[in-house]
């Protein structure tokens, strides 16, 4: 049987259209999408977003039976929203477009259960007659998967997500009444970015949802304080908190929790019983030092596989950390300017015998908008055993990426590859002006220099 997992759309019209020839490439006047069973049908769908389902049930009769009972709705309008990046002046309209397109679908839907519900569009509060509908329909059909994205990409306030969306008192009422606590007792996967939650609510989540195993919650305004924690064990695997500027405090005890994320301001963080932790990424706003969250995960740094780090390089600055033995790989996103210092990640460098892996990711403005400079006095020097891969994004052939680089050429023992793009990651995918094109092609300059100092073992790819 083909493998439709791994079938573009395209090539699943393609097939199907092919099948319905004869041996001289003749019309077959046969459905024979309609000869395959249930199964495969749904299986096909699943793998389709909505408006692929749509475009295919021309092909079948059986097809058009069955999608109203498919059991992932993934209402994506990835394109719209690109469409609204360029003109915020079509928000209007696009949003009474895809509040339509999903009331249509809700209204057609006969399927008892959903594996997904997923909305992402430029939706707030004025929508929320229409979002609390598809919230108490989704926690209806005992959806395991629920994603509610209302990110205003045409919105240029800040902070962004002042108009978000609230969950509503009435929402919250249904999730407690006995049919409400039934239902969400499915759920695996509870994802909110810019929906104004509190933590009482994803408390009552995290106590009622015995399957859960991933929580995101992103710009929620109304989120002060959260305990992640249940009178039983809980099931949560993934924890995601980002940007929730109103967050105080953070207290987490999940024996089966493998990745933490937080980005956002220093909070009172406490952790405890997280023996499976190996997955932790920690960010912060420019004037906040990442130190505070060290402190807190210091009993589970020692089991960590990979460490994130994203924050800006002139406050980059680090406790003395216990040796951090089992982590393979480090990521790094730092904002700074072009006399900032990365030396300063020597130090967890140091701590990580076996890091095989460095990932740098460099958001550089041409001088640093603060008037400081790291001491590097404390920089070792020692070698770094374990080290394989380097990957920069975003080298523009400063002294804060040139000299940590050449750094790590020389001190690194084992190194086998290090990848070097002069693309700032803001340029990815847009048409460069002749100016950024300048800039680029003397960061390839200084980046071939470094390419020349490195040992002819190393493999050494400049883009």
């Amino acid at each position: 049987m083909t493998n439709f997992c791994n079938l573009c759309i395209d090539d699943f019209v393609f097939c199907f259209i092919k099948m319905e020839k004869g041996d001289q490439g003749k019309e077959d006047s046969r459905d024979r999408i309609s000869e395959l069973t249930d199964e495969i049908l749904f299986i096909i769908l699943s793998f389709l977003t909505l408006k692929e389902v749509a475009n295919i049930c021309f092909l079948s009769r059986r097809l058009k039976i069955l999608w109203p009972h498919i059991v992932a709705l993934n209402f994506d309008a990835s394109n719209t929203l690109g469409e609204l990046r360029r003109n915020g002046r079509l928000r209007k309209k696009k949003r009474t477009w895809y509040i339509n397109w999903v009331n249509h679908v809700l209204e057609s839907h006969k399927g008892s259960t959903l594996n997904e519900f997923r909305v992402c569009f430029d939706l707030d509060w004025t929508c929320r007659h229409d979002i609390d509908r598809w919230f108490c329909f989704a926690i209806s059909k005992r959806v395991r998967k629920l994603e509610l994205d209302f990110e205003e990409v045409a919105e240029e306030t800040w902070p962004p997500g002042l108009r978000s969306y609230s969950l509503t008192k009435s929402c919250f009422n249904y999730i407690r009444t006995p049919q409400g606590l039934s239902c969400i007792g499915l759920l695996d996967s509870l994802c909110l970015r810019f929906v104004k939650v509190s933590g009482e609510v994803l408390e009552h989540f995290l106590l009622h949802c015995p399957l859960l195993e991933k929580l995101v919650v992103e710009w929620s305004k109304n989120l002060v304080t959260l305990n992640v924690a249940s009178s039983s064990p809980l099931r949560l695997q993934y924890l995601e908190i980002r940007s929730c500027l109103a967050l105080q405090n953070l207290e987490i005890s999940a024996p089966n929790l493998q990745s933490f994320l937080y980005y956002g301001q220093k909070v009172e963080l406490h952790i405890e019983n997280a023996p499976l932790l190996t997955d932790v990424l920690i960010g912060g706003n420019l004037d906040d030092e990442p130190a505070f969250a060290f402190c807190p995960l210091s009993g589970y740094l020692c089991q960590l596989k990979t460490l994130t780090l994203e924050m800006s390089a002139y406050n980059m600055t680090f406790p003395n950390f216990p040796e951090l033995t089992n982590l393979r790989h480090l990521a790094v996103s730092a904002y700074g300017g072009y006399d900032d210092d990365l030396l300063v990640l020597t130090s967890l460098i140091d701590a990580s015998p076996s890091l095989n892996k460095l990932s740098l990711e460099l958001n550089i403005w041409r001088s640093s908008t603060y008037n400081h400079a790291h001491n590097t006095s404390n920089v070792t020097g020692k070698p770094i055993p374990s080290l394989k891969v380097v990957e920069v994004i975003g080298f523009r052939g400063f002294k804060i990426d040139v000299d940590f680089l050449a750094y790590l050429l020389e001190h690194g023992k084992v190194m086998e590859k290090i990848t070097i793009n002069c693309c700032h990651p803001s340029w990815a995918g847009q048409i460069l002006e002749f100016e950024t094109i300048k800039e680029r092609e003397r960061a390839r300059k200084h980046a071939l220099q470094l390419k020349s100092k490195s040992p002819s073992t190393t493999e050494f790819v400049i883009i």
